[in-house]
């Protein structure tokens, strides 16, 4: 089953005896200074009292058991969370088997007791499957009749209409057939299984298109309230959903838009039910900040993770298809966001090079990763040579006493690779950023990546 980062963190899977066919047990993590962790005991054992039962198998959006109807479901969709008392107060002696049903088919997450001989012990209640939660509101209009398919269906065509880049969606929405639930049409531009997430984003597209022809640039939040009647109707998968549909990253299709780190390469990720492919996105996708808690699998591979300092610099090593099809390439915004640490802890990619400036800060920015994550990073690039050889940038004359006492001190306790840099920096306090060495390090970016060791 597809976790969120935030209940992924600190779980691991248990072995326990008799795990009901079709699921696996997570253990049930505990806060500790500030993070989710495993459950241990004071001697570093796991210490194991409750599990969470999860779909052994990747589920689609929403296929509730066949032997559930829809009244049943109507009472599962409508309360996030629920006691086990409660469903048993519901469904009596079938309680078990509908629980489990659920948990098969990703619908619910099952909170269990653990006895001490590492057998469960009974369930203490059930939550809605972040999948289900995100659609939950739209599930319950279909099931209690509010809302026509048919009409609905007609509803969006007729946005759809007189937007011709929106030609193709309209034909394989036409194709659904009438009295016919509400499901994204086969070969949806938007690839999500997820309604809610799809109408959002044909909303958006049929307002949107029209605007970005005319040269008129949409914030976020005025898209939102044209098109989905409130101004903070953006979630993350109707981000990426609409991102899907016009084929633009969501910072670079509108403004204000409320974005933390760009990313380009091998790395396919899901929320909820709507998947980006980082690999194929051009010239990057955004991840909204905020949302690396709400992303529920990534999937992601090549030699490593390449962070690079500045904007301009990242779009240029987004161009080269021999290092954005083996190296995941970050954004690193200057000095790392908590969030990309916690997306880096939690992806411990074999590699971690990175590109700074060859400055004072762009040293500590490296020390300063390399000790938040407790790992080695690799730094590319940023040779002594190079900064010897500038040009160097104006500064305020403020600006350099803080440099030099800065890298003097990275000199001493700073990353080994760039000590002798800093030590040359400590003497003048001079920065040479990345842009004027495009032309010496891009050529040869291919062969300094290849360089880079695993565990660095």
């Amino acid at each position: 089953m597809a976790l969120l980062f935030s209940e992924a963190e600190g779980r691991i899977r248990v072995s326990l005896a008799e795990v009901p066919e079709g699921t696996h047990a997570l253990s049930v993590p505990v806060r500790r200074e500030g993070m989710n962790r495993a459950p241990r005991n004071r001697r570093g054992l796991l210490r194991i009292r409750e599990v969470d039962l999860v779909t052994a198998r990747e589920q689609p959006a929403y296929e509730p058991p066949e032997n559930l109807d829809s009244r049943h479901l109507v009472w599962v969709l409508s309360t996030q969370r629920r006691s086990w008392a409660t469903v048993e107060s519901r469904f009596g002696d079938r309680a078990w088997d509908v629980a489990l049903a659920l948990v098969r088919c990703g619908g619910v997450v099952l909170r269990c007791v653990v006895d001490d001989d590492l057998e469960l012990a009974g369930p203490l209640a059930w939550r809605l499957s972040h999948s289900w939660a995100l659609q939950a509101d739209e599930l319950l209009q279909e099931l209690r009749g509010w809302r026509d398919p048919d009409e609905v269906r007609k509803e969006l065509l007729a946005l759809m209409a007189p937007v011709s880049e929106l030609e193709r969606e309209q034909v394989l929405l036409g194709a659904c057939p009438a009295g016919s639930p509400l499901r994204v049409p086969p070969d949806s531009a938007v690839a999500t299984e997820a309604w809610t997430a799809y109408e959002a984003a044909v909303r958006a597209a049929s307002v949107w298109w029209p605007a970005y022809r005319d040269g008129e640039r949409l914030s976020a939040k005025e898209l939102a309230g044209l098109a989905l009647s409130g101004s903070k109707k953006w979630t993350p998968p109707r981000q990426a959903a609409f991102e899907n549909l016009v084929g633009m990253s969501f910072d670079l299709a509108l403004d204000e838009a409320d974005v933390d780190i760009r990313v380009r390469g091998p790395l396919r990720w899901r929320v909820g039910s709507v998947a980006a492919d980082a690999a194929v996105a051009k010239p990057w996708i955004a991840l909204p900040a905020g949302a690396l808690r709400l992303v529920g699998e990534v999937e992601h591979g090549g030699r490593g993770v390449f962070l690079v300092e500045n904007s301009d610099t990242f779009e240029r090593v987004c161009a080269i298809p021999e290092v954005t099809s083996q190296w995941l390439c970050i954004w690193g915004k200057g000095y790392v966001t908590n969030k990309l640490v916690a997306l880096l802890e939690w992806m411990r990619p074999e590699r971690m090079a990175i590109w700074g400036d060859l400055d004072a800060d762009g040293i500590a920015i490296i020390d300063d990763l390399s000790r938040r994550l407790d790992r080695k990073v690799h730094p590319v690039g940023m040779e002594v040579e190079m900064w010897r050889a500038g040009p160097y940038r104006d500064q305020e004359p403020e600006q350099y006493p803080k440099a030099r006492a800065l890298a003097e001190r990275m000199a001493a306790e700073g990353p080994v690779e760039l000590r002798a840099l800093a030590a040359e920096i400590a003497v003048s306090g001079e920065s040479c950023e990345q842009e004027p060495l495009h032309r010496m390090v891009l050529p040869r970016l291919v062969g300094l990546l290849e360089a880079v060791p695993a565990g660095g």
